[in-house]
């Protein structure tokens, strides 16, 4: 978590108020193979450094297909980029399309801002332009949890009577 422009407040309640706050997040390989099975269950899509690996379900010896990843209209957007097939790479047939994974709701003032493929895992970036009060209301353990069963399951769990804004 990184907060830009961090003013301090006072008395009678002392706090610190962040202009903006950019967060990062790294998802498990594991968690994006089961995301893109949902979307499509003849692929295995495991995050790698190019990209993303993309493997046919029935026939994983015979090749891969390389993903780049962006973000597009509350969607993250798996774009062909090369088709390796043996020892040959090649430019991907047209009738190959992106796969759209949907993203969750963010809660108000948080959108995704990047994505990027690591070695069996994946790294969101998100920020908030300004920090939301209510979220400052909520225990710093609270709201660690809570970012942590996002980035576990890329769903976002509730806080009871507690609500992000």
């Amino acid at each position: 978590m990184l907060a830009k422009d961090v003013r301090l407040r006072g008395l009678p309640s002392p706090a610190a108020i962040p202009g903006s706050v950019e967060l990062e997040i790294e998802v498990s390989g594991t968690v994006v193979r089961d995301r893109v099975a949902t979307a499509r269950p003849d692929l295995i899509a495991t995050p790698h450094p190019e990209g993303f690996r993309l493997h046919w379900r029935k026939h994983p010896r015979w090749g891969y297909l390389t993903l780049v990843a962006g973000i597009e209209d509350e969607a993250i957007v798996l774009t062909p980029t090369a088709l390796c097939l043996g020892r040959r790479t090649r430019r991907p047939p047209k009738r190959i399309r992106p796969i759209v994974l949907p993203l969750p709701n963010l809660p108000k003032g948080l959108r995704l801002t990047g994505i990027r493929p690591g070695e069996d895992e994946l790294s969101l970036t998100i920020a908030a332009g300004e920090w939301p009060g209510r979220l400052a209301r909520i225990p710093l353990p609270d709201l660690l949890t809570w970012l942590t069963t996002a980035a576990m399951t890329l769903t976002l769990p509730g806080f009871g009577s507690r609500s992000l804004p």
